[in-house]
């Protein structure tokens, strides 16, 4: 699926939503907006390329896309919205870019493939549940940046074995 020139097309709530069949979508760079509920239940959706010109992602923006293995976040992107990846259970790994200054509420629960994650320094707030339940996350790296580390965030995290914060 492409979309051409229409800065509001994705950022329609539930745009996508259960879409089930959808394997693929190229987002132009005149896009400035995922919506929230954008590609929720997107299942079969292995990878979604992201443009700058997209600054945040909203609420459960690609929550229960299974099949999502990777995603690299642009540098423009300020802000990581609450469930935005919740249930990605194929996502393996994520690239937070240093512009980025919150992790929302469960941003990253049940990511149960996810293996490790390195927080940028740019990063100030963790909030509730956000690495909760990625049952293979062996380490991850803390920023002395973290000013709020929200409840349970790394609660049935399993496999964790190394944290560290420099």
């Amino acid at each position: 699926m492409i979309y051409h020139n229409n800065s509001e097309i994705v950022n329609r709530r539930w745009l996508f939503l259960g879409c089930s069949s959808l394997t693929s979508i190229n987002i132009p760079t005149s896009i400035s907006k995922i919506g929230a509920d954008c590609f929720y239940e997107c299942s079969l959706l292995p990878f979604i390329n992201i443009p700058t010109s997209i600054g945040e992602f909203k609420i459960n923006c690609f929550a229960w896309c299974y099949l999502l293995t990777s995603i690299d976040i642009p540098t423009t992107i300020s802000k990581i919205g609450r469930s935005c990846f919740r249930e990605c259970i194929s996502l393996k790994s994520i690239n937070i870019p240093s512009t980025a200054i919150e992790i929302e509420e469960c941003c990253f629960y049940g990511c149960s493939s996810l293996t490790s994650i390195n927080i940028p320094s740019s990063i100030i707030k963790l909030k509730d549940e956000c690495f909760s339940g990625c049952k293979s996350l062996k380490s991850i790296i803390i920023p002395s940046s973290i000013r709020i580390m929200g409840n349970d965030c790394f609660k049935e995290c399993y496999s964790l074995i190394s944290i560290n914060k420099f």
